[in-house]
């Protein structure tokens, strides 16, 4: 039986880990990037070491990313999984197992959807895979051919917490002039209008693998959010009884506690909720168009983070490329949230092991 993160539990401090976006659960036409191989495994295997005594017991871990690799198709028909898939599977959950940490798998990225793109060296398409998510008939087969042999792989690993289809599932919707438009659809602009789905259809999409998760496995379901505005949306998708909801801040709202006390604070009684990607003050990367990183330190986040009652606290990101923010400083993390914890005298752990 899986772990299970409940409600009114202490905050549990993960992080967003990868060891190369894409190949991690693939072969790469260029290396052996795929953690099948023996270098790569012996590299996660460091890399959960490291993250153990940093007091990080969860990661969220992305598998199929941008459709780059992993899934074998038949023209736009997903009809399987590549042969790297299961035994790099098989190499996360025992170095998982051997370090005692929990994964989230987040099946699918937003990128999936964005307008395809050649990768250099290659003759592979990364991305372009819209009609995924936009089309039934495709989506039933992405479920049935390619989740559920995933999850036969795994094979209710005591090691995996749970399951998101897809990482802010805002960026595949119907677009709007303005980012946070109401009331559905935010958009963005790397998503073709064919490929963009309104709040219905993806609300189906998420239903339809949250009811696949629970049928075919024992772990827990998630969505994770871009922003704490659409907690409301999608709150009401969950089971509260089995499932749990994150959100994400950069802060596009600039007052970290006023976003806990208006925006996540209603469904706390509701459900399991997270904070699933956050980056403290300090970024050396600023994207382009990007208003700034939060005005708010590490050990702050922790301390709102528990004051509130939240169960999860993810930072972005383990091992960040050119593009990302900067080294996470996981041991003020940690130590924040010792602070927290001996102060408040938690006796009890965030992943229980259900009976």
């Amino acid at each position: 039986m899986g772990n299970r993160i409940v409600k009114g539990a202490p905050l549990q401090l993960g992080i967003n880990f990868r060891l190369h976006y894409g190949w991690d659960f693939g072969a790469s036409p260029g290396a052996p990037l795929g953690i099948e191989a023996p270098d790569r495994a012996a590299l996660l295997d460091a890399d959960f070491a490291a993250l153990a005594a940093d007091g990080c017991r969860l990661v969220r871990w992305f598998v199929f990313c941008d459709g780059r690799n992993g899934i074998r198709f038949m023209g736009e028909r997903p009809v399987g999984l590549e042969p790297c898939v299961a035994p790099a599977v098989r190499v996360a959950l025992d170095t998982a197992a051997r370090h005692g940490i929990s994964i989230l798998f987040v099946l699918l990225d937003h990128t999936l959807a964005f307008s395809p793109e050649g990768i250099p060296g290659t003759s592979m398409v990364k991305q372009g895979h819209g009609r995924l998510l936009r089309h039934p008939d495709l989506f039933e087969a992405l479920v049935g051919n390619v989740f559920a042999p995933f999850w036969e792989v795994v094979h209710d690993h005591p090691n995996v917490l749970g399951y998101e289809l897809i990482n802010e599932p805002e960026m595949v919707m119907q677009r709007r002039e303005h980012w946070y438009a109401e009331p559905s659809g935010v958009g963005c602009p790397a998503v073709p209008d064919a490929h963009q789905l309104s709040f219905a259809e993806i609300a189906d999409r998420l239903e339809r693998t949250r009811e696949a998760v629970h049928h075919a496995t024992n772990a827990q379901f998630s969505i994770g959010s871009m922003t704490a505005r659409w907690m409301g949306r999608w709150a009401y998708l969950l089971d509260p009884a089995r499932d749990f909801l994150t959100f994400h801040y950069y802060g596009d709202e600039y007052d970290f506690v006023r976003v806990l006390e208006s925006r996540v604070a209603p469904y706390q009684e509701q459900l399991v909720v997270g904070i699933g990607e956050f980056y403290p003050q300090g970024a050396r990367v600023v994207p382009p168009g990007h208003g700034g990183w939060p005005d708010i330190s590490a050990a702050e986040f922790i301390r709102h983070s528990a004051a509130f009652g939240l169960q999860l606290a993810m930072p972005w990101v383990w091992r960040p490329g050119p593009r990302d923010p900067g080294e996470v400083p996981l041991a003020e993390c940690r130590a924040a949230l010792g602070e927290v914890t001996h102060n408040v005298r938690h006796e009890r752990s965030a992943l229980v092991h259900a009976s």
